[in-house]
C-alpha cells in the first residue's frame, strides 16, 4: 500500500489528507488576511462595519450552498460504494440548478432584505451577494462531486485557489482605491473560480457527471433539507453579524466594528479549515455509518482541545493583539474574546454532529438541531443586555442546544440508520 492510498476502511490517504490540509490552510489564511487587512487599510470604522456585514451575508449565502456540496458528496460516495451506477440526475447539473435558483431568489427579494441588513447602503450589496451565490452554486457542486469521487488533489487546489483569488481581488480593489462596492464585488467574483476548474479539468467534469443514488425528486428534497440546515449553521458560523444588525440599533451597530472583527477572527482559524474538510468528514461518516456517533471521536478529539487552548490564548493575548494591529479604537475585553473562541468550538462540534446526521440519512434531525440552535441564539439576542454579552452568550448556548438535539437522535436505539433516510 502506498502513502497516497487510503488504508482499508479509511476515507483518505495520508498524502491526500496533507493536500486537503494545505488547501484548507490556504483558504483559512486567505480569508483571515482579508479580514485582517481591510479594517487596517480602510481606516474607517463605518466602512469596516459595512464590509464585515457584507462579508458575513455573502458567506451566509455560501453556507446555504454548502448543503449542495455535502449532499453531492454523500450521493457520489454512496454511488461509488455500492458499485452500481446511480439512476438519479447528474449531480453537477442538479446542484448548479438548485444553487442558481437560490441566487435568483436572493436577487428578486433584494429590495426587501437589502436595506434591512445593509442600512443606508441599500440594495446594491444584496445584489452582489446574489451574484456571488451564483458563482458559489458551481463551486459547491464541483467540490462536492470531487470529494465524493475521492479526487482530493483537485479538490484541494480548488478550495485553496478560490480563497486565494478572493484575497487578490479584494486587496487589489482596496489598494487601487476602489470604493466599498469594489471590495464587495471582488469578494463575490472569486466564487466563479470553480467554473474554470469545471471547464479545464477532465476529472472535475467526470465527477459532476456522476448520477445520484436516488431519483430526482428525492435528490432535490435532500438538497433542500441540507441547504436549510447548512444555511442555519451559516447564520451562526459566519452570518451572525446579520442577526446582530437586525436586533441592534443602527447607531450601536455602526460603532461595533471592534466586536465584529473579533467575532470574525475567532471563527476563521477553526471553522474555515473545518468547512474545507467537510467533504472528508462526510465521506468518513458515510463509510463508517455503522459506528453512529462514535465515528465523531477521531475528529472531535482534535477539534475540542484546539478550541479550548485557542480560547485561553484569546483571553490572555487577544486584547493586546487587537490594539497592536488595528489601533486603540479596537478594544474588546479578553473575556469576550475567550468566550467567542470557545463558542467557535461549539459551532465546530455542532457542525460535525450535523454531518453525522446527514451521513446517516437523519435529515429531519439534521435540520431540527440547527434550527433550534438558531432560534435559541436569536432569543438571547433579543434580551436587554449589551451587544457583546448578547453575542457571546447567544453563540455559546445556541450550538450546545443543537448538539444535544443531534446526539439525542444518534444514541443507541434511537433509530439512526441510513434506512431512515428521506427517499
Amino acid at each position: 500500500m502506498t502513502e497516497t492510498n487510503p488504508a482499508p476502511g479509511a476515507t483518505i490517504g495520508r498524502a491526500d489528507a496533507r493536500r486537503v490540509a494545505i488547501g484548507a490552510g490556504v483558504a483559512a489564511v486567505s480569508s483571515t488576511l482579508v479580514v485582517l487587512a481591510v479594517p487596517r487599510l480602510s481606516q474607517s470604522g463605518p466602512d469596516t462595519t459595512a464590509f464585515l456585514t457584507f462579508w458575513s451575508a455573502l458567506f451566509a449565502g455560501f453556507g446555504v450552498l454548502t448543503g449542495v456540496s455535502i449532499e453531492t458528496t454523500r450521493a457520489v460516495t454512496a454511488t461509488r460504494s455500492s458499485g452500481v451506477p446511480g439512476t438519479g440526475p447528474r449531480v453537477g447539473i442538479a446542484g448548479v440548478g438548485f444553487g442558481l435558483g437560490f441566487a435568483a431568489l436572493l436577487a428578486a427579494t433584494a429590495v426587501w432584505w437589502g436595506p434591512a441588513v445593509f442600512k443606508e447602503h441599500g440594495v446594491s450589496p444584496a445584489l452582489v451577494v446574489a451574484l456571488g451565490c451564483a458563482g458559489c452554486a458551481v463551486h459547491a457542486a464541483v467540490t462536492g462531486a470531487l470529494a465524493g469521487a475521492g479526487r482530493w488533489p483537485l479538490y484541494s487546489r480548488l478550495v485553496g485557489g478560490e480563497s486565494a483569488v478572493r484575497l487578490v481581488l479584494v486587496l487589489g480593489a482596496v489598494l487601487a482605491g476602489f470604493s466599498l462596492g469594489g471590495w464587495q464585488l471582488g469578494a463575490a467574483l472569486a466564487a466563479f473560480t470553480a467554473v474554470g476548474f469545471w471547464l479545464a479539468a477532465p476529472s472535475a467534469r467526470d465527477a459532476v457527471a456522476v448520477r445520484a443514488d436516488v431519483p430526482a425528486g428525492a435528490f432535490v428534497r435532500r438538497l433542500l433539507s441540507a441547504a436549510v440546515s447548512t444555511g442555519a449553521s451559516a447564520v451562526l458560523v459566519i452570518g451572525f453579524p446579520v442577526l446582530m444588525a437586525l436586533t441592534t440599533s443602527h447607531q450601536v451597530y455602526e460603532a461595533a466594528y471592534p466586536l465584529l472583527l473579533a467575532l470574525t477572527l475567532t471563527r476563521a482559524p477553526l471553522m474555515i479549515p473545518l468547512n474545507a474538510f467537510q467533504g472528508v468528514a462526510v465521506s468518513h461518516f458515510v463509510q463508517n455509518r455503522d459506528r453512529g456517533a462514535a465515528a465523531l471521536w477521531p475528529i472531535a478529539r482534535l477539534v475540542v482541545p484546539i478550541g479550548v487552548l485557542g480560547a485561553a490564548a484569546a483571553w490572555l493575548v487577544g486584547p493586546w493583539l487587537m490594539r497592536t494591529i488595528w489601533g486603540p479604537d479596537y478594544r474588546v475585553a479578553g473575556l469576550t474574546l475567550g468566550l467567542l473562541t470557545l463558542a467557535a468550538t461549539g459551532l465546530a462540534m455542532v457542525t460535525l454532529t450535523g454531518a453525522v446526521c446527514q451521513a446517516l440519512g437523519r435529515h429531519g434531525v439534521f435540520v431540527t438541531g440547527w434550527l433550534v440552535a438558531v432560534a435559541v441564539a436569536i432569543a438571547v439576542l433579543l434580551l436587554p443586555w449589551d451587544l457583546a454579552t448578547r453575542t457571546a452568550v447567544a453563540l455559546l448556548v445556541g450550538p450546545l442546544v443543537g448538539i444535544a438535539v443531534h446526539l439525542s437522535a444518534l444514541r443507541p436505539g434511537a433509530g439512526a440508520s441510513v434506512e431512515g433516510a428521506v427517499r
